[in-house]
């Protein structure tokens, strides 16, 4: 996964730390810095004069201590007009570390801030402010194209799973193909091996904690955040192989298999899953051209509950010089077919057509904003997004 971008730093999405726990923390804060500060300063007096405490610290700073940290972030900024859905949020700020062990030993992680405000009364962990870990795995290199993962660590399928910061992919919102079918972002725990090859072949395995999905059979709802009960009760696992090919200037493709034993303790039974992707991305100088096409099948679910679920899009895109920075602008065509999170047996399908534009100011500042127009077939939905990201 590292070949992928800097940060996949950390695979380690969702773990809700506990507002009584932060409370804590707050109060005692102030009592264990004094603590600890009257401490140094005592010992600091005792051994040496402060001129030698700082060169002591310098010292150690070249000896390559701080050498081992990177840190880096990404963040975005959402708004949203039309069909009385307006909205404007900070939908994540996110913090990268990666920590060099030894040579051959790596740690990775993420943590996540979502949303800005935190209800200690609701506690609703859909609508209020959430503190996840997305990311948080150790990566061993058994060789210089040998590597082994384990800890939290982001699925390898599809285009936005394993690269979704915002400078990384046009329009305000992650594609809906890959939102509501992969469903982006997962993540779960496990062991994986990745191998890469002079011909420009990856080849990544994982063995994983799997989806725990609703008895309507949504995807999306099956994604636990390494909820302990929902392990505990379902022992399910799963297993996702991935190859990505890279050998020809200016193509890429990748191909993801999964299957899953028991995708819902919802519903009696085993519910067991196959998961087909395919992705391609051409570019020739400022064109490019994506793709994703993801297909679900399942079994054992309660009868009106859809086995089949799938989607795909295209997106075309161009880049030009202007005096603000680099503006792009695309088009996206997406049809998708998902289960309904709240109605059992409703299974909608949807084509979406999607146009706007990127102006990356930097290369690590990007404003965003696109027309996107969804159709149910009795429903027409039109929003216009705008928003910004930033990533370093």
């Amino acid at each position: 996964f590292v070949s992928e971008r800097k940060a996949t730093a950390g695979l380690l999405e969702h773990i809700i730390l506990p507002y009584s726990t932060i409370n804590k923390l707050m109060k005692t804060s102030g009592i264990v810095t004094a603590l600890v500060g009257m401490s140094l300063v005592g010992s600091a007096a005792a051994e040496r004069n402060q001129e030698s405490v700082v060169d002591d610290l310098y010292t150690s700073s070249t000896n390559g201590f701080a050498d081992r940290f990177t840190f880096g972030s990404y963040g975005e900024l959402h708004g949203k007009i039309g069909d009385g859905t307006d909205t404007l949020d900070l939908h994540r700020l996110v913090l990268l570390t990666d920590i060099k062990l030894t040579d051959k030993l790596k740690f990775r992680s993420e943590l996540e801030f979502e949303h800005t405000l935190f209800d200690s009364e609701s506690r609703d962990k859909d609508e209020d402010y959430k503190i996840e870990i997305e990311q948080a795995y150790f990566e061993y290199a058994l060789s210089d194209d040998l590597f082994l993962t384990g800890g939290v660590q982001l699925i390898p399928a599809g285009l936005i799973n394993p690269t979704h910061e915002p400078t990384t992919f046009y329009g305000v919102e992650r594609p809906n193909a890959e939102k509501n079918i992969i469903p982006s972002t997962w993540w779960e725990a496990g062991v994986g091996i990745m191998k890469t090859y002079d011909s420009g072949l990856q080849l990544d395995v994982l063995a994983h904690t799997s989806l725990d999905m609703n008895a309507n059979g949504n995807i999306r709802s099956g994604r636990p955040k390494l909820d302990l009960h929902n392990y505990t009760e379902a022992k399910s696992w799963g297993v996702t192989a991935r190859a990505k090919y890279t050998a020809f200037e200016g193509i890429q493709f990748g191909t993801s298999v999964q299957y899953q034993h028991d995708v819902s303790t919802a519903v009696a039974g085993s519910q067991n899953s196959f998961l087909l992707e395919q992705n391609a991305v051409y570019t020739k100088g400022d064109f490019q051209l994506r793709g994703m096409a993801a297909y679900w099948k399942f079994d054992g679910f309660a009868s009106g509950v859809e086995d089949e679920q799938w989607g795909y899009y295209v997106e075309p895109s161009y880049k030009f010089d202007t005096k603000l920075g680099k503006l792009g602008v695309f088009g996206r065509y997406s049809q998708y077919k998902f289960a309904d999170k709240s109605v059992a047996g409703k299974t909608n399908k949807y084509d979406e057509y999607t146009v706007g534009a990127n102006l990356w100011i930097t290369d690590e500042v990007v404003l965003k904003t696109d027309y996107s127009n969804v159709d149910t077939g009795s429903v027409n939905d039109e929003t216009i997004n705008f928003g910004m990201g930033y990533y370093f």
